[in-house]
């Protein structure tokens, strides 16, 4: 079987896509629905169920390498040596080898059950999640938090006419203004998803009515300055925050969209995920400046037939 005889990977399958989700147990925001359709420009993912599980298949496209994804469903041991069987055959048709990327850990041992393979694990911390507790996030108490709530007192008090409003799928056109300007801040290219997720959040606004995204957005004299998208996993328990973005002009902004994101869109939930770091110093410090309680890992895996 070849990769381009598979099913392209599109919107039409979110709710199928979300159905397989919602029964896996994994808990990294790579899987998320939000986030598999916002990145999928970088992926080029196609997909086919095997044993009745979502399984993805990407040929790299402008991000890595061919590979398949953490098949989502209720995934067994035996599911798993099967799909992989199947698997096996597309990518030695294309001469792939074949690898497998975003495996969440809790998945690690069903890989290393497989029969007839030769398993390699990988693990690099750079692209593991940050998980916070809500509360912690919402509150900011604590010698730990000083920085954060100084931030967000001064914000207040310098511009205490701000007002804050649940995303909508109407802020969008001032959504990817900010993110151009904030393009334009960092001196990159808003068309290039190698260095800009302008275009993964304008395909969020896009595709707004038919996936569940949650987020927050910080007006000021009827300029949008900052927001947040996301999603609620794991039966509302967990808010993953996909991506965030503050006007450059305001000091301490991205303090304020964080707390007040995790106050109103993620009240009810228990964690929050704040995605990776992807090896990136200024993101690494600005993360664990939050106190993360977890790193999330995640794996890719290599087999080789014996």
């Amino acid at each position: 079987m070849d990769f381009h005889s598979l099913q392209p990977f599109t919107i039409e399958q979110a709710d199928l896509y979300t159905k397989y989700f919602s029964q896996s147990n994994t808990r990294i925001a790579d899987a998320c629905p939000n986030s598999r359709f916002a990145w999928n420009i970088g992926y080029n993912y196609r997909y086919l169920i095997l044993e009745d599980c979502f399984c993805l298949v990407s040929d790299g496209g402008i991000f890595t390498e061919p590979h398949f994804s953490l098949p989502l469903g209720e995934l067994t041991a035996a599911k798993l040596s099967n799909i992989i069987n199947q698997l096996e055959k597309i990518f030695k048709q294309n001469n792939w080898q074949l690898t497998g990327m975003f495996i969440d850990e809790e998945y690690t041992d069903l890989f290393n059950e497989l029969e007839g393979y030769e398993i390699n694990l990988e693990f690099d911390s750079a692209y593991s999640d940050y998980i916070y507790n809500t509360a912690d996030l919402a509150n900011l108490k604590g010698k730990g938090y000083r920085a954060k709530r100084n931030h967000v007192n001064r914000f207040i008090r310098d511009y205490p006419d701000f007002t804050y409003k649940p995303l909508e799928k109407s802020d969008q056109e001032k959504a990817v203004e900010l993110v151009r300007t904030w393009c334009q801040d960092k001196e990159v290219d808003c068309k290039d998803p190698l260095v800009s997720d302008c275009s993964p959040i304008n395909t969020l606004f896009s595709y707004w009515e038919q996936l569940n995204i949650s987020g927050g957005a910080i007006y000021y004299n009827e300029d949008l300055i900052a927001f947040s998208m996301g999603s609620i996993i794991n039966q509302g328990k967990e808010g993953v925050i996909h991506f965030e973005k503050a006007h450059p002009n305001y000091e301490g902004l991205y303090a304020v969209i964080n707390q007040f994101s995790v106050l109103n869109a993620f009240e009810e939930t228990e964690l929050i995920n704040r995605e990776e770091d992807m090896g990136d110093e200024g993101m690494r410090i600005s993360k664990e400046s939050y106190l993360p309680i977890e790193s999330l890992k995640k794996y890719k895996v290599t087999l080789q037939k014996k």
